[in-house]
């Protein structure tokens, strides 16, 4: 070694000490090409994916404040008092009765509440504190509507009411009379005097009697509902807020036996409930047809997944219901849930996680000719699961987490499309869990090469309808970035949503601790995941265009769009270091003007956004007047950051 050598080898060792020390990498250089488009940027690559996994919908996105509405859980143990587990005996006064559950002539489902009063003075009845007793919101001056399902053998008057938690106070009541032993519908309305973030609703009679309720209603008047239809406005203002662009309805939940589109429709509360994947005693009362409401509404592309066991003759039912005409059977019932113009529904899937072996392909085969029959023109969606193992060949498959060693049924199922002159689709779950995603990001890419080699002139892609994680933090937001630029580099996948939509605070009872937009009784905010989806589609542009990262830590993750008339060129970079990371920008074929928009989102990994502090972490917003000396600036990202540089000429 010589002198210099030497000299060099000791200012090289100093260099690294010196970032080290300061927290910083080694530079990297970003080139981008403006003038060199690679392919078009799809819209739906920021979407996410709703299902009743920790009560998203059912206590969630749903308006219906009561949870237990029909009466279907048992008596508590603990209490013992014959009053449906969501619900909590009252009594005010001397007055004494009692409780029971009817299995008898039951409104929907297996039971009904019985409540009687025997003797005494004061009320005795029973309350609804919402989902996990958490407590209802209640706004002053503001009307909440609802409705009871009731029968008496003789006139009984009751009294409902909103009263805080303990009942110490009572915003609203009012009087009904159930006049029928046949099960009737009474309507109300209740404005509180006060407002309130743990109150409750009650149901009560003030005099000896009897009463058997099946089903229980309330819900903010038109003031809080998403125009017009059952969902909570402030949390369908947080997921448009958000940039949510696709929506996917579905998941582990359309596994479930009972989980299917025809009991979804019709008044709400006749609706059956049914044993759910995740919660024994679901309710019908929000389902397909509203979430298409919903996404219709919201300007979402909506996209819902069936229960592969449906039957052929339902599915052609459902084309006709959301794409037929009025004066069709189905077409007539949209028209008598209230929706006379078609959906024109252009995606629909099939299962969930599926073993995609010679069974399902059976049950795919008869379902999509049923399909395809009624309305050539949907695109069905294999409901299939997530790989690992970069596959050596179509016909020696590896490190399947479903189980499946090859891919003869996907063959056959790329048969059938060519057949019928249809393209497929395969949903694949992509593991995000942070800070950066597992082998099943390169394994479905490696799923999609497969598949294109055993098409034969069939037309197919590959989506993912799932990215998931245990987390819902600063890593886990990295992740879900990684994920979306593989995908905006590679340029096949159509879609992309990540798991979960939303979140009810505190509520994790399976582990999928991972909502985009939690909320509770009164408020909703975005955990850093759901920044990540604002981000990227704030700074969606058409074209991606050529770019290159030279990076000696391999810590920035790099992808360059731009506008069709080239004036705005957007730079999405994830740096994963634990430490800033300065870069050298090089962008050809662009002239710049002498400002570029940031947005950035920075913070430990660890990091959430909780009720009490909402904004802990949140995208910081910038202006950079960057130098562009000799075609190339000088930008620091910051460490475990995901930052987009829009220049606009």
């Amino acid at each position: 070694m010589t002198i210099n050598e030497t000299i060099r080898g000791i200012l090289s060792f100093c260099i690294i000490v010196f970032f080290a020390a300061a927290g910083r990498a080694q530079e990297a250089a970003i080139t981008v090409n403006a003038s060199q488009p690679l392919h078009i940027l799809p819209r739906y690559l920021t979407g996410a994916c709703l299902e009743d996994v920790n009560h998203e919908v059912y206590g969630g996105l749903y308006s219906q404040m009561i949870f237990g509405e029909s009466f279907q859980e048992p008596a508590s143990t603990q209490s013992g008092n014959g009053v449906s587990g969501m619900w909590q005996a009252l009594r005010r006064g001397t007055a004494t009765g009692e409780f029971s559950l009817e299995s008898s002539n039951a409104f929907v489902g297996s039971r009904s509440q019985v409540i009687r009063f025997s003797s005494g003075n004061g009320e005795i009845g029973i309350e609804n504190q919402g989902l996990n007793h958490w407590g209802m919101n209640f706004e002053a001056g503001n009307e909440y509507d609802g409705c009871l399902d009731a029968r008496a053998d003789t006139p009984t008057p009751i009294t409902v009411a909103l009263e805080s938690s303990n009942g110490s106070a009572i915003y609203a009541q009012t009087n009904l009379l159930v006049t029928s032993n046949d099960w009737e519908r009474l309507n109300f309305s209740l404005t509180p005097s006060s407002s309130g973030s743990d109150g409750r609703f009650a149901i009560t009679l003030t005099e000896p009697g009897s009463v058997v309720v099946g089903y229980a209603f309330l819900e903010p008047g038109a003031w809080g509902q998403y125009e017009g239809l059952p969902v909570r406005k402030d949390v369908a203002e947080g997921l448009i807020n958000q940039g949510i662009t696709v929506l996917r309805y579905g998941g582990s939940m359309v596994n479930a036996a009972g989980y299917r589109w025809k009991n979804m429709i019709g008044p709400r509360d006749r609706r059956p409930p049914y044993a759910g994947t995740w919660y024994g005693y679901s309710s019908d009362g929000w389902g397909i047809p509203d979430f298409l409401n919903f996404c219709e509404a919201a300007g979402f592309l909506g996209v819902p997944d069936f229960n592969i066991n449906e039957t052929p003759q339902a599915m052609a039912d459902f084309m006709e219901y959301v794409n037929g005409r009025t004066n069709t059977v189905w077409g007539a019932q949209r028209l008598a849930d209230g929706h006379p113009q078609p959906y024109n529904l252009k995606y629909l899937e099939l299962g969930n996680e599926e073993t995609v072996n010679s069974a399902y392909y059976q049950k795919f085969r008869a379902l999509a000719q049923a399909i395809w029959v009624a309305d050539p023109n949907v695109t069905l969606v294999v409901g299939d699961f997530s790989y690992h193992q970069i596959i050596i060949a179509p016909h020696n498959f590896h490190g399947a987490d479903s189980g499946i060693t090859n891919l003869s049924a996907q063959q056959k199922i790329l048969q059938l499309a060519r057949q019928y002159n249809r393209e497929v689709w395969f949903d694949v779950h992509v593991w995000t869990d942070g800070p950066t995603p597992d082998g099943s990001l390169a394994g479905m890419f490696s799923f999609d090469d497969a598949l294109g080699k055993i098409t034969h002139g069939a037309k197919y892609k590959v989506v993912v309808f799932e990215l998931n994680a245990n987390h819902h933090d600063q890593g886990r937001a990295l992740a879900n970035a990684l994920a979306i630029n593989a995908a905006e580099r590679d340029g096949r996948l159509p879609m992309v949503t990540s798991a979960n939509c939303l979140q009810p605070d505190g509520e994790n009872d399976n582990g999928w601790d991972q909502g985009l937009l939690f909320l509770n009784p009164a408020q909703v905010w975005l955990q850093p995941p759901g920044y990540v989806m604002r981000i990227f589609s704030r700074h969606h542009e058409r074209w991606i265009i050529k770019s290159d990262v030279k990076d000696p830590g391999h810590y920035l993750n790099v992808v360059a769009s731009r506008s069709d008339d080239g004036k705005t060129l957007v730079l999405d970079v994830v740096n994963s270091c634990a430490g800033d990371v300065p870069a050298t920008i090089v962008i050809d074929g662009y002239s710049f003007t002498r400002q570029a928009d940031i947005e950035c989102l920075s913070g430990p990994l660890k990091m959430t956004n909780t009720a009490m502090a909402q904004n802990q972490i949140h995208p910081i917003q910038k202006i950079w007047q960057p130098d562009f000396k000799m075609g190339q600036a000088e930008y620091e990202f910051p460490r475990h950051s995901i930052t987009a540089i829009q220049f606009n000429q």
